[in-house]
């Protein structure tokens, strides 16, 4: 009698199930990664931004209500770049606020916001990054520094 060395079919539809389960899971990681690195290089903005906030309030004692008392650039004059739709100082949910709101297509973090919260204890300004309440990103797509 003859034998077949060959894999049966349901052993290779097995295989394939398992490398199909695999693709998927290392698809959403990805995804999550790829948007992760753009709000990241978004965020290089937000180094300006904290800088005009803290530069105001060392100056003149109090937080500043928008961009211009903080030395930058209208809102929505950030959309020129990469990822960001706007970039404005608020007051909510403490005034001197840095709101960051991406701009990033065909994903779930597109026309989100970030927060840059500043806290002034001690006299000197240091800030906590959070999704914002309304709107805020999803804390996966959020920098490792801004997951609370």
């Amino acid at each position: 009698m003859k034998r077949n060395n060959g894999f049966t079919i349901i052993e290779l539809m097995a295989v394939v199930s398992i490398v199909s389960i695999l693709s998927v899971i290392a698809l959403a990681v990805y995804t999550d990664y790829t948007i992760r690195t753009k709000v990241s290089e978004g965020m290089v903005f937000v180094g300006e931004a904290r800088t005009g906030v803290s530069s105001y309030y060392y100056n003149v004692g109090k937080m500043p209500a928008n961009n211009g008392q903080a030395g930058l650039v209208e809102k929505e004059e950030y959309g020129e770049f990469k990822f960001i739709r706007t970039l404005e100082i608020v007051s909510t949910p403490r005034p001197g606020t840095i709101s960051i709101t991406f701009d990033i297509e065909g994903t779930l973090a597109d026309n989100k916001t970030l927060q840059l919260i500043p806290n002034t204890n001690g006299g000197t300004v240091n800030w906590t990054c959070l999704p914002a309440e309304d709107n805020g990103i999803k804390t996966n797509h959020s920098p490792p520094n801004c997951r609370g």
